[in-house]
């Protein structure tokens, strides 16, 4: 800081005749000085002589006078001045981005008006198409709102930036806006909107509408006095974040049954928030004092989860806006509360190189059941994301659609978003897909709600499994369910055994003992045992498949055929000779239908005299719907064949042998996002500089690989391709994961939770990594405390004027 010092003098004077002297000052060295005119000059009579007083190098040189007057010594103090140094103000708008403009003091924000919008040099950036988009300076002429940063490379609006406290227009405020290609038309539909407007007039009655506090020190009193009610506010605010940050995290209950000031148990919350104010004076205070607010009641808690979910969710749409593509992938299950639960899973390349799946919400899906309402109900949860430029791929296995109208929901989707190639999830078991579809046909809806009353009753006491093993049945995981078939199918002989044990076994209850006889009847039953031998035959070359195509899922040629070999495989056995096996096999371990007596026939009205022809039928239906199942989830195989550009065991062929197939693949689906003859160039370079692909086994692998040494620039549409490789190949159990946290966050105790409540606590607990690292950002609380305090009206007191 420059200063201006005033060296301490004696002034002498006779008090009777008192002369005021007028004194001008002269500056020099000093671009601006702001102070005031009263300590500068000094209001007197103008015929009086001036005595003159220059500053040289930034000091007050003042010559003394003494006057004798033995009587009083007056003893001016010395003063020191500070002139503040403007900062940069290129740096304000990054300084804005980290710190809101709404947290800082009155006279830091009439400065940072005072010294304009800030508008540097915009670097050239690139569009999706990889066409080098540059910004011309002229449009901060034409735009008397627009300002930048150099840091960023992107543009923003100087009065939404400063005021706009509603999270409206993200791109403007927070993320920054570079499509330089539809500029004009982006500005014009930013000027027009209402909270542009209202942003404007806040920016012009800064430091206007505060002109009384000049002159009434009352008011300036009072909006201190604010100010700190608000710091203090938000300083409290911040310890039950921390409260509620951790019980989401932990997937904690937060109420109790009895929230009084006496009560032994007041919740997990209130429990929590009384031992931080052990150790926190500030927060002891409030809880024993405050009357207004107090912070422990259920809307509150509501709120603060749902900021915080807000926060997160912000933070992930942030990362998909910076990502080249995305995909997603949804999946259904029920609750507790028998309510239908959607799970939406997007998935994408982070900036630093990291495939991410990321969790944005579970939604009620109750009654939905055809393509166009969950279309509806997807693209509604997904209209904030620019999901028809960017969405590469789609899945929905096991999805709430029914398995007839899922071509439905992807055309829907491919009408608007003509690059979302529909793929199926390895993390889905294929065996598992299948038996969801084939409960279309009633009587596979019947044995498969049977058979999965054989892993409930082994997964309920180590007393049943122990009788299991004592009959030389290996100890299966039978809660896997998309393998029961095989399971129970090769076991047929021992469980009948182990059932029988159970039933004349003295040790036994009474419920495990009637389910046992129940499952008794089951294994002797013609129906079950017809259809456990007739999926089994097809279960075991689909499991076979299942594993092969996991493993060499970016060889889709070899995929491709081993699909066309399952299809033909099943397809063979449609034959005569297959079903007569699996009849015969049957009939053998049960009773003949040929053989029942007629008067055994009135419960069974659709099985016709030639019961035999009627079984045939069955067993058809059984095979077409599984062939007609494996055609529709790997139809679009073909399309996925540019993953083989990247596969690493072809690297050595295709130094040799150009993938020209591949690439062509890749144009006919994603040409729009690259320029392929430079592609082309870059995969050639690739493919002959074994340094620069290494010993990299995974796609993961040279993303990193290609972000530690900086080639995601010198190649970046080979680059953008790995990202989009990355970003198909959906392979891990991210929905699986969400489904384990639903039935842990709303279990039989909490299944009252409102839907709202339990989506934005399923997102902190799934999306805990991003919470964690949020919480290490000073700037992340008072963003979640703005949004909490306009939400809705607050008797508490928490924005600075």
């Amino acid at each position: 800081m420059d200063h201006v010092k005033m060296e301490s003098f004696l002034i002498k004077e006779e008090f009777p005749d008192l002369v005021l002297v007028p004194i001008r000052v002269e500056f020099s060295g000093l671009p601006s000085l702001p102070i005031k005119q009263e300590l500068c000059e000094l209001q007197c009579d103008s015929s009086q002589p001036v005595s003159e007083i220059k500053a040289e190098h930034n000091e007050l040189e003042i010559p003394q006078t003494k006057l004798e007057i033995p009587q009083t010594e007056l003893e001016i103090p010395q003063i020191e001045l500070e002139i503040p140094r403007t900062k940069h103000p290129e740096n304000i708008v990054d300084l804005l981005l980290k710190t809101p403009f709404g947290t800082l003091e009155y006279t830091e924000k009439v400065r940072i008006k005072s010294e304009g919008r800030p508008r540097p040099q915009i670097n050239s950036v690139q569009d999706d198409a990889g066409r080098s988009r540059s910004f011309r300076c002229q449009w901060y002429d034409k735009v008397d709102w627009l300002t930048g940063s150099a840091v960023t490379n992107c543009l923003y609006c100087w009065p939404c930036l400063l005021f706009n406290v509603s999270n409206s227009f993200v791109t403007w405020t927070k993320s920054g806006y570079n499509d330089f290609k539809n500029m004009d038309r982006s500005v014009k539909r930013h000027s027009k909107s209402k909270e542009h407007v209202s942003a404007e007039v806040k920016l012009k009655l800064l430091g206007q509408s505060r002109f009384e506090h000049v002159v009434d020190e009352g008011a300036r009193i009072q909006v201190a006095k604010h100010n700190e009610t608000v710091r203090r506010n938000r300083a409290i605010l911040k310890r039950l974040i921390d409260a509620t940050t951790y019980l989401g995290r932990q997937e904690l209950a937060f109420r109790g049954q009895d929230h009084t000031a006496d009560s032994l148990n007041k919740g997990n919350y209130g429990e929590l928030t009384e031992v931080i104010a052990h150790y926190d004076e500030l927060l002891a205070t409030h809880i024993e004092q405050s009357a207004v607010f107090t912070g422990m009641s259920e809307p509150i808690q509501n709120d603060l989860i749902s900021s915080i979910s807000l926060s997160v969710l912000e933070e992930i749409k942030k990362e998909i806006n910076a990502a080249p593509f995305f995909a997603w992938q949804v999946d259904e299950m029920t609750d507790i509360s028998c309510r239908s639960q959607l799970s939406i899973i997007v998935r994408y390349v982070d900036e630093i190189g990291l495939p991410q799946e990321r969790f944005l919400g579970l939604f009620d899906s109750t009654g939905v059941r055809d393509g166009q309402s969950v279309f509806k109900l997807v693209s509604t949860a997904m209209s904030e994301f620019d999901y028809k430029e960017k969405l590469v791929a789609q899945a929905y296995d096991g999805a709430t659609v029914m398995p007839s109208e899922l071509n439905r929901l992807q055309a829907k989707v491919r009408e608007v978003a003509p690059s979302a190639v529909f793929t199926h999830c390895c993390a889905h078991h294929l065996n598992l897909v299948l038996s969801q579809g084939a409960k279309l046909i009633t009587l596979a809806r019947v044995f498969f709600a049977t058979l999965e009353g054989f892993s409930s009753f082994f997964s309920k006491s180590p007393k049943r499994v122990a009788l299991l093993e004592e009959t030389g049945c290996a100890a299966t995981r039978w809660n896997f369910t998309s393998r029961i078939v095989g399971t129970v199918a090769s076991n047929y002989a021992k469980l009948l055994e182990t059932f029988s044990r159970v039933v004349s076994s003295e040790g036994m209850d009474d419920d495990t003992v009637g389910a046992a006889s129940g499952f008794i009847r089951t294994l002797e039953d013609f129906d079950f045992v017809f259809m456990l031998f007739t999926f089994n035959q097809v279960f075991s070359d689909t499991d076979a498949a299942y594993d092969i195509i996991q493993q060499k899922a970016m060889d889709v040629t070899f995929c491709k055929n081993r699909i066309e070999n399952l299809l033909r495989s099943t397809e063979e056995k449609r034959s005569e000779e297959a079903f007569n096996k699996i009849y015969e096999e049957a009939a053998s371990l049960t009773e003949d239908p040929a053989d029942r007596h007629l008067r055994k026939r009135h419960r069974q009205e659709s099985v016709s005299r030639d019961s035999k022809q009627h079984y045939r039928m069955l067993y058809h239906s059984v095979l077409n719907n599984l062939l007609l199942q494996i055609h529709h989830r790997y139809s679009s195989l073909e399309e996925t064949r540019f993953l083989e550009l990247l596969n690493p065991e072809k690297f050595a062929t295709m130094r040799s042998t150009f993938p020209d197939e591949a690439l062509g693949c890749l144009n006919k689906g994603y040409g729009r996002f690259f320029e392929m003859d430079r592609l082309k160039t870059e995969l050639q370079v690739f493919y002959w500089d074994r340094e620069l692909h290494g010993a990299s086994s995974s796609i993961s692998d040279l993303l990193q690989s290609f972000k530690r040494n900086g080639l995601d620039r010198a190649m970046h549409q080979l680059y953008k391709l790995m990202c989009l490789v990355a970003t198909v190949g959906a392979t891990s159990c991210g929905v699986d994961r969400t489904f384990s946290c639903l039935e842990r966050l709303k279990s039989y105790a909490r299944n009252t939770m409102g839907q709202e409540r339990f989506k934005n606590l399923a997102v902190l607990s799934i999306e805990k990594g991003i919470v964690k690292a949020l919480e290490k950002n000073p700037c992340w609380y008072d963003g979640v405390i703005d949004h909490f305090a306009t939400r809705r009206e607050r008797r508490a007191d928490f924005i600075y004027k």
